[in-house]
């Protein structure tokens, strides 16, 4: 049943209800009996009433199914995929909430697909990398492998071909766990604990690190910052990011510092070139352009990193504005 047809029905009844309550109340109160006369007005009275309850109705309802009929568009837009804000102020204060709740819905709506779509995106990346990058190895293990059955591998060859299959093997091995890595950061949410930084650092990733015989590491932290941070997470990123930084940096320092809540992360290396800064988070992208595998690494550190952030309500940054080196910013959302 349509408003408009609930309405009616709902107000002629409550009219006619009113109609015999108030001839009830009327005979009570006169202590009369109701007698034909009286029983033909109130009869009349109802009659009349009814066209006039019934228009009123009609109207309130007419009104009203327009605003759920506006209600009901907006959400066929939401199912269409088209999430547009509305800045609709009803005079009927649970009305503009409804659109005040829709209007979240499809906010959050949009960023869940987003996301998902994102992660899509991504996940298809890493499956078409990994497709390419796991060939040559299978390829010189296979290789290898024909030979030794084939007995063209002397036993003065063999120590030097099972340390170059055991070297494809390991790439193979962190490539795998790295991709596992970037899938698991996509979803990983740990419970988040009060992180001192300073003793963080520190305790849990200094002594992971290696610089240069010339750089100098430096720790700009004051003994009271602290972040709401998972342990594990905030390791992993500052692990990376100082690890990038040691990478590219062979004189000068590697500063991590913290202003106004916002953990920095800062060295006097070569910098990011202008062609790189807009895909450096991108899956599979790598500073470093040679084939060198030793060096090179997969390209998934900062992208997990910043998986790892988001998860944690941060996001980490690039300042593109920073010379002489290079700063990442890991900021609360």
């Amino acid at each position: 049943m349509k408003i408009k047809s609930f309405l009616i029905l709902i107000y002629m009844v409550a009219g006619l209800s009113i109609a015999l309550f108030t001839a009830v109340m009327t005979y009570i109160i006169i202590d009369e009996p109701i007698g034909m006369k009286m029983l033909s007005k109130i009869a009349l009275t109802i009659v009349a009433t009814l066209p006039i309850i019934g228009l009123f109705s009609y109207y309130i309802g007419l009104y009203l199914s327009k605003k759920f009929d506006y209600i009901a568009t907006r959400l066929d837009a939401i199912h269409e995929n088209k999430f547009v804000k509305d800045t609709h102020h009803d005079k009927i204060v649970d009305i503009t909430k409804i659109h005040h709740s829709i209007d979240d819905l499809s906010s959050r709506l949009q960023k869940s697909i987003a996301a998902l779509q994102s992660n899509n995106t991504n996940l298809s990346s890493i499956i078409k990398s990994l497709s390419h990058d796991i060939k040559t190895p299978l390829t010189i293990i296979d290789g290898y492998l024909e030979e030794c059955e084939d007995g063209i591998v002397t036993n003065e060859q063999m120590p030097q071909v099972i340390q170059i299959l055991k070297k494809e093997t390991t790439y193979l091995n962190e490539l795998s766990s790295e991709a596992i890595s970037y899938i698991q950061s996509q979803e990983l949410r740990g419970e988040k604990e009060t992180i001192h930084l300073k003793e963080f650092l520190h305790a849990e990733v200094c002594p992971l690190l290696r610089v240069e015989e010339g750089v100098e590491l430096k720790c700009e932290i004051d003994e009271k910052d602290t972040v709401e941070f998972t342990p594990i997470a905030l390791k992993k990123i500052l692990i990376n990011l100082l690890h990038n930084a040691s990478k590219y940096t062979k004189k000068g320092s590697i500063t991590t510092k913290v202003e106004n809540g916002t953990i920095m992360i800062e060295d006097t290396g070569i910098g990011i070139d202008a062609k790189d800064k807009a895909r450096i988070f991108e899956p599979f992208i790598s500073l470093d352009e040679s084939k060198n595998r030793e060096n090179n690494g997969f390209g998934l550190g900062l992208s997990i990193a910043r998986n790892l952030a988001q998860n944690n309500d941060y996001d980490l940054l690039f300042d593109e504005g920073h010379k002489d080196g290079a700063r990442f910013i890991l900021k609360k959302l």
